[in-house]
Formats: C-alpha cells, structure tokens, sequence
C-alpha cells in the first residue's frame, strides 16, 4: 500500500485522512483485529464503499467494524488531516459515539478493550475456547504496547470500566465518552470533579448532548434549575447523544432524548428568544425532520454553515421517508458548497447517487 492510493480519497473528497491511521494500516493491512476493532481493507476504505446512505451522518468515514453491522469511522469536522473524532456508529439505532480525539488514542482504547476482554470471560464461549481468546488478546497488548509505546503495566492494573475509562481520559483528555462516564460516576457520589468534567466536555465538543443532559438532570434531581442546561441540550445533534447500547460505554441516555428533555424544559422555553426554543414550545417535535430543514434553512440564512450541515443531519436521522432523504442530501449538498465546506459537500454527492 503506498500513499498515492490515500491519495485517491483526499483527492476526490477534499478531505485528508489521519497520517498515523495511513501508517497503520499500511504496516498490519486489512482484516488486522485488535480490540473489538477489525480493521476494513485500505481498498474499501479508499473507494469509500462502507457508507450507508441516507443513515450515516456524512460526516463520518468508516474505517473498521466489529462483525455486527457496526462501524468505526472518523468524525470529520474539517478537510485537514488532524480535524476529526473517532468513534462507533450504532447500525441498529443510527447513533455515533465519540470515543477518542485522535487515532493514536483510539488505538490506546483498543489495547484496553483487548485487555478488558481477559478480565471478563465471554459467556458464549468454553473454558479452553476462552483461554485462546484471552492469549490472543494479550499478544495483540503486547503488539500495540511495543509499537506505540503504551504503559502495558499501568494497563495490567485495570479492574473495571471505572478504570477503563479513568485510564482512557489519562491518555486523552478529549476522549468525550469516557469524560461522559467518569463524569457522571463523580457527580452520583457528590464529587465535583464529575460536573467540572461534563462541562469540559461541552467545550470540547458543544454539539454532544451527554454532558448537557446529564448537568442538567442532575440539577434537576437535587431541586435546582437546570434549564440552562437543557435548553442548549435541544439544539444538539440528535444522533450524536452519547446513547449507547454497549455496556462499557452505556451512560443511560434515552434513545429519544431530545423529547425528553422538551417536557423537562417545556413552562421555561415560552420565555426564550431562541427559535428552536419558540418552536418547540409552540408543539414542535424535535424529531420531525421537516422542522429540523427549517432550522437548518435559518442557520444558512445566518451564515452558520456548520450548524446547519448538523441540523441537516438530523433531518435525516428523523427521515424514514426514502424521496425525501434524496431530497435532504441534495440541499445539504448544496449548503456545504455554498459554505465551502467541500470535504463534505464530495461525500454527500456520493450519497445522494448511492442511495436506494
């Protein structure tokens, strides 16, 4: 595998994939496994072929799978090399789950998911069967810990998820899920630490809605106001939430909840001055896709191009209707050159023809 091939992608879609993602997989290829990540042949990934359109957030790139239809993709929230997330995108529900700010760091969350998976044995599995599975996993430590120079020995000292994800926000501090899980693991035992960690969340990434749901709630539970909280809760992306139906990352997110949050919120949002606000208290669902294309259409009448590809997302993430998702990407496809957004205006034209 040579860099002309990568090549072939930023090329055509204006948007530059990670250079250690590019290293990596040229060393160990396609069908590599290492922690509950099998990573996609570079082929694939280059002739951008793992896409679901019209359920993926486009702005997501996937990269590897864990054998059940979901993916791990890149996040890309800008046309260079270093601007993206990582996360797992949920094929049963839609959902994008950011776990790791850069690659290198999604590969530390690999070695400890590999080392995870020999402190909890796998149910499905015989004693004998479990035993070459945790060798295995321990070899793939081993690979990762020599080649990027992991602390394998910190790692030995895991004992749970508390620790799975207190050891991945050493690594990353950005790592957003895991500021989400230890966060919310402070706050339950009154330890401030928990909310200054969900509001750090925010400031990493304002459109998440975990940290603003879960600051929200907890006010809420202790007879104070959080609707400050809540209220910037609603105008968050609807598939980006931090809902999650893996257990190690499991948060207790509702699946829908944005309405959720509108009943919390609901006597205060009269007073806003916020359309979105206006708007839903006046009966609007947040998750009707024609009222998230009127927000998107009012960010773009504002020059805010990247909330409006957010907004345009979640028009089709609430959109069952298949002409109208065509529909859906074409505007966003419009919008995005529009902003000069190219990196995702080459995506969604992929699409927008892939569609069915």
């Amino acid at each position: 595998m040579n860099k002309v091939r990568f090549e072939k992608f930023e090329m055509k879609y204006g948007s530059y994939l990670p250079e250690d993602f590019k290293r990596f997989l040229i060393k160990y290829g396609g069908d590599a496994q290492f922690g509950s990540c099998r990573f996609e042949y570079a082929e694939n990934i280059i002739n951008n072929i793992l896409r679901v359109p019209g359920e993926m957030d486009f702005h997501l790139i996937p990269f590897g799978d864990i054998g059940n239809g979901d993916y791990y993709c890149f996040y890309k929230y800008g046309p260079f090399a270093d601007d993206y997330y990582v996360g797992i995108w949920l094929h049963e529900t839609r959902n994008f789950v950011i776990l790791a700010s850069s690659f290198k760091s999604f590969i530390y969350k690999c070695l400890l998911d590999d080392y995870l998976s020999t402190l909890i044995p796998n149910e499905s599995l015989s004693e004998s069967e479990n035993a070459v599975s945790c060798e295995e996993s321990l070899e793939r430590c081993k690979i990762l810990s020599e080649e990027y120079n992991f602390d394998f020995k910190k790692v030995k000292n895991m004992k749970n998820e508390f620790d799975y994800h207190r050891f991945m926000l050493e690594y990353d501090e950005k790592a957003l899920q895991s500021l989400c899980f230890v966060g919310k693991s402070l706050m339950n035992k009154k330890d401030l630490k928990g909310f200054n960690m969900l509001e750090n969340a925010i400031k990493h990434c304002y459109f998440y809605t975990a940290p603003y749901y879960l600051l929200g709630k907890m006010f809420y539970n202790t007879g104070k106001d959080g609707n400050m909280y809540f209220k910037q809760a609603l105008k968050t992306s609807l598939g980006i939430t931090g809902y999650s139906y893996w257990e190690e990352d499991y948060l207790e997110i509702p699946l829908d909840v944005h309405r959720e949050i509108a009943l919390y919120v609901d006597n205060a949002l009269g007073k806003s001055k916020d359309f979105i606000h206006i708007k839903i208290y006046n009966g609007e669902d947040p998750y009707d896709y024609k009222f998230r294309l009127s927000i998107a259409r009012e960010y773009i009448k504002n020059n805010d191009y990247d909330n409006a590809m957010i907004e345009y997302n979640n028009a089709l993430f609430c959109c069952e209707d298949k002409s109208a998702l065509k529909d859906i990407l074409k505007e966003a496809c419009n919008a995005a050159k529009e902003g000069g957004l190219l990196y995702l205006a080459g995506i969604i034209e992929n699409d927008v023809r892939k569609i069915r």
